[in-house]
């Protein structure tokens, strides 16, 4: 079932005695099952009906006992389990022993008067599994995997609105290059900036300009960006706001740290030369962004960026990198000048036939 299908129902009362969640972003867990809790349980009686358990530290068995107990001062009690671990086919470590018999007996007929969340921080379900056959059928599952573009956009008005705020389009996709898909600090992005502006204002381009809390990847695919439009100083300047923001900035001494630098940029230069490799075969945004291991946005991000550059320029740039950090770790030039005379080189790499 869709996300939007299940918060639909629950605000409409509709409420399944068991929800399984797997996938990768936890933040959308999160908000399933707090809509969950906000339904089910009054929060008089929270301390007595609602209750968090760790799969990894408590067998399912405890947890059923807990789900099968009946609410205290209370319609109904909510029983949260997360790492459900064995539902997929990831390796497990520990002493604890999950007694799955239980759980399908409990699923044939769950108690009308509790709420079972189950939930799995993995891309996928062991399909093989009988338990895991059973609580498809039985329970409503969903996938909370990482937004889409088209999806991400939507959930950042969404979320805007919720704020009272708008967010202009150009101020929408400069937060999402800067921060990326991350649900939970694109919601601290936002909650920072409705703050900000004030309820019923804006969010404008120079507001995420201001506030937003700059990422070291996304200033790399900025200062990668200028280089491919062959604006060097501009670059150049997107690397000395590096380093100063090192200098001022303890808690993020390794910010502007050359070597860092030096690794992430063959890291987007790796991807933006197999891009350039995969495109030409028919490849998609999304089945680059699958083989690459990045997400959708970031794929087609760099399908555009990867436009600025030939595939021989990209191997060239690769080869510089290696011997620049070669004559780094070897002493034979200082690390930031290695940097700077780096970037200043670009053009003639790019330009070169």
């Amino acid at each position: 079932m869709e996300l939007r299908e299940i918060a639909k129902n629950v605000k409409q009362g509709n409420i399944a005695p068991v929800y399984l969640l797997y996938g990768t972003e936890e933040y959308l867990m999160d908000e399933v099952a707090g809509l969950i809790e906000k339904t089910v349980i009054e929060e008089a009686n929270r301390d007595f009906n609602y209750s968090v358990y760790d799969l990894r530290e408590t067998p399912i068995q405890v947890v059923l006992q807990d789900a099968e107990t009946f609410p205290f001062m209370g319609e109904r009690r909510m029983v949260r389990a997360t790492n459900a671990l064995f539902l997929t086919g990831a390796k497990t470590t520990g002493a604890v022993e999950h007694d799955l018999d239980a759980l399908l007996n409990y699923m044939e007929n769950p108690p009308d008067y509790s709420v079972l969340l189950l939930e799995v921080d993995q891309e996928k379900l062991d399909e093989r599994k009988k338990v895991v056959k059973s609580l498809k059928k039985a329970a409503v599952t969903t996938e909370c995997a990482p937004l889409k573009e088209a999806a991400l956009a939507d959930w950042i008005q969404r979320r805007s609105r919720r704020l009272q705020v708008e967010i202009e389009p150009d101020a929408l996709q400069l937060l999402i290059s800067m921060v990326g898909s991350n649900l939970r600090q694109l919601d601290q992005e936002l909650e920072k900036m409705a703050l900000y502006t004030g309820k019923g204002e804006r969010i404008t381009l120079a507001v995420v300009e201001t506030l937003v809390t700059r990422e070291l990847e996304q200033d790399i695919f900025r200062l990668i960006d200028q280089i491919a439009r062959l604006k060097i100083e501009e670059a150049v300047r997107i690397y000395y706001d590096l380093q100063q923001l090192n200098k001022s900035n303890s808690s993020n001494k390794d910010n502007g740290e050359p070597l860092k630098i030096f690794t992430l940029l063959a890291r987007q230069f790796r991807i933006l030369l197999q891009i350039k490799t995969l495109q030409p075969r028919g490849y998609s945004s999304q089945q680059m962004a699958s083989m690459l291991g990045v997400h959708p946005y970031a794929a087609k991000l760099a399908t555009e960026q990867a436009k600025g550059f030939s595939e021989q320029a990209l191997k060239q740039i690769l080869n510089r990198l290696a011997e620049e950090d070669y004559r780094i770790k070897t002493g034979q030039i200082d690390k930031e000048l290695a940097l700077e005379l780096f970037i200043m080189g670009m053009k003639d790499i790019i330009k070169a036939p």
